[in-house]
This record gives C-alpha cells, sequence and structure tokens, in this order.
C-alpha cells in the first residue's frame, strides 16, 4: 500500500469496519514501524505535545493510557495482543479509541526523550550536540532529542532564532516549525517563525531548502536559498516572496554576535537597526548620513546606545519625542 497514513485517517473516520479492514489494522499493528499512525494521531487529534516538557512522568502517561483501556473495555496492557484476543463483533468506536491509545503511547513515550530549550527572559546561546550554535530571540525555543546527531539532526523552533550549523554530509539539519520547514548541510542563517503576518528565512551563508507550508504540508513550496537571499510568507495570504536579503543577512550576522560594529556606516543606518532590536523609531536630523565608527553591545540601554551615536558630533542631543514613543538625535552636519 503506498499511503498508510492515508488509509489509517480514512479507517478512523469510518463507522463500520469490513473484516479485510479489520485484518489489515491488526496486521499494522503487529509490525514495527507505527509512525504513520503517530501522524495521524498528532494531525488528527492535535496531540500538542511540543508543548511538554522533557521531564513528563511516565506514570501520569500510564495512567492516562489506562483511564483510555478503561473506557474501551480494555484490560490487556500489550496492545498488539488486544488486537488478536478481539474479535469482528468489537465496536468499530472502541478500536478507534485504542488506536488512538496507542499513538498516544508512542508519543508520550517519545516526548520523554526530547529537550526543550527557552529563552524566557533574555536571548540565549546554545550549543548543540553536533557542535551546531543557535541563538534564541527572548521568548524563543527549540525542542530536540537527546540523541541529536547521531543519526539525524531534526529540531522544532518557536519563535526566532540564528543558526550555525555545522557541516554533516551525511546528516542534514532540519528545522521545523508551524509555518516553514528548513533543511541544510552546513549554513549560517536566520528563521523567524513568530505567530506575525509574515515569516522569513534569511541565508547569511551556504545553502538551504524551505518548505513553506503555512501549516498546510499537502501543499508546501519548495524553495532553494543562497547567501543573502531571503524568502518571506505571508501567513494571512500565503504569498511567498523571494527577495534580496543583502541587509538582513548583514543585520542578523551581526546580531547573532551580540555586538553591532560599525566602520563607517551611516547614521541612519545604526538606527535602523538598534530600531529592528529594541522597537522603537528612532532618527536624526543633519548627521543621517555621516559615518559611525563604534561598536555596540545589545544588552545596553538604549539611551546609552543613542548617547554613544551622538558623542562624535558638535552640539548633538538626544530627544526624546513628545509622545514618549522614539527618539531624534539632532547635531551640527559633518564635513
Amino acid at each position: 500500500m503506498n499511503n498508510r497514513k492515508a488509509y489509517i485517517q480514512q479507517l478512523l473516520h469510518s463507522d463500520n469496519w469490513s473484516a479485510e479492514q479489520w485484518n489489515w489494522m491488526k496486521t499494522y499493528l503487529d509490525g514495527e514501524d507505527l509512525s504513520e499512525l503517530q501522524a495521524v494521531a498528532a494531525e488528527d487529534f492535535q496531540l500538542e505535545l511540543t508543548e511538554m516538557k522533557s521531564t513528563l512522568d511516565k506514570k501520569v502517561s500510564a495512567a492516562m493510557l489506562a483511564n483510555i483501556h478503561r473506557r474501551a473495555g480494555i484490560t490487556d496492557n500489550n496492545f498488539r495482543g488486544v488486537f488478536r484476543l478481539y474479535t469482528r463483533r468489537i465496536a468499530a468506536a472502541a478500536i478507534g479509541l485504542l488506536v488512538i491509545s496507542v499513538a498516544a503511547y508512542i508519543l508520550l513515550r517519545n516526548n520523554s526523550n526530547m529537550l526543550i530549550v527557552s529563552a524566557d527572559k533574555e536571548r540565549t546561546t546554545v550549543t548543540l550536540p553536533d557542535g551546531s550554535d543557535v541563538v534564541l530571540e527572548k521568548g524563543a525555543s527549540i525542542r530536540y532529542p537527546k540523541n541529536f546527531g547521531t543519526n539525524t539532526r531534526e529540531l522544532t523552533l518557536k519563535g526566532e532564532a540564528y543558526f550555525n550549523v555545522k557541516h554533516a554530509a551525511k546528516a542534514a539539519f532540519t528545522i521545523s516549525s508551524k509555518y516553514l520547514k528548513t533543511t541544510v548541510l552546513g549554513t549560517a542563517f536566520n528563521m523567524d517563525v513568530r505567530d506575525n503576518e509574515e515569516v522569513k528565512v534569511v541565508v547569511i551563508s551556504g545553502k538551504v531548502q524551505v518548505d513553506a507550508h503555512n501549516g498546510n504540508k499537502t501543499s508546501a513550496r519548495t524553495e532553494v536559498l543562497t547567501a543573502n537571499k531571503e524568502l518571506v510568507l505571508n501567513t494571512q495570504t500565503n504569498e511567498i516572496q523571494l527577495i534580496d536579503g543583502t541587509d538582513d543577512a548583514r543585520f542578523y550576522a551581526r546580531k547573532s554576535t551580540g555586538v553591532l560594529t560599525y566602520k563607517g556606516e551611516s547614521v541612519v543606518t545604526v538606527l535602523r537597526d538598534l530600531e529592528r532590536i529594541y522597537n522603537v523609531p528612532l532618527d536624526a536630523r543633519n548627521i543621517r548620513q555621516c559615518p559611525i565608527f563604534s561598536n555596540f553591545n545589545i544588552n545596553d540601554d538604549l539611551r546609552k546606545q543613542l548617547d554613544l551615536i551622538a558623542a562624535p558630533f558638535r552640539n548633538a542631543k538626544v530627544n526624546e519625542l513628545e509622545n514618549g514613543k522614539g527618539f531624534m538625535i539632532t547635531g551640527e552636519a559633518c564635513e
């Protein structure tokens, strides 16, 4: 059978099973690979396991399953044995519930082998077991298996993160999210999949493959991005744009280090970068195109950063806007 997952979905949404269908399900559950059942449980029954912690109590999981089994009239803990003991007279609903419980067991068991790292209060840098580095922006999190890097390198991302992936020819590095799936071998890129109108992937170096599905994996659009290219997905309209990401690549590469270094870039360029970090409107008068030679630690107070920009210019002042929602730097024009 070419698509076992679709067939399982069909059975679970059917009220009556034929003898052939019953026998097929029993044979399937006797097999070793139940990945299709796991996928159906996650999608059709919305088991939000990405929110569960790696410290999930196995006793609690067992109690949950036991409760499901009692409701279905099941007393044998051996799931496959149950199917062999049951006859065709068992209600299809009970079998459907058993299938769900088996899938839940598999998913809960797998989740106990997962690690979750969150940047709850401040940006956090994580070095993964394979040597790859991930810079998590505030509010972001990643979820990956304890054996990450052994045979596969797959993780799930929520929020925004910068990845510097260590090359491994035999193990692709895959990041899944609500909107996008990104696959690489070795590269540096930024991935922003926060719940915004737009989500995006910006490649700093190397090459990545992006599957933009916006939650509907059956209609994903695949694009390959190289250095300084950017994919933007509008989560409302499903529109995808491929644009020049040179400026964004420059910004994310600097931001990932925690220090923004400028060697002659204009004041307005520095202000635009700081706007993105502090989410505050910034502007300058008379000195917008003047060069800046300085380093800015992105963890410093914004006012300190603005004073640093103003320092080289005569009669420069940092003025807070009247509405209290931004700053203006004024000073004498540079020669």
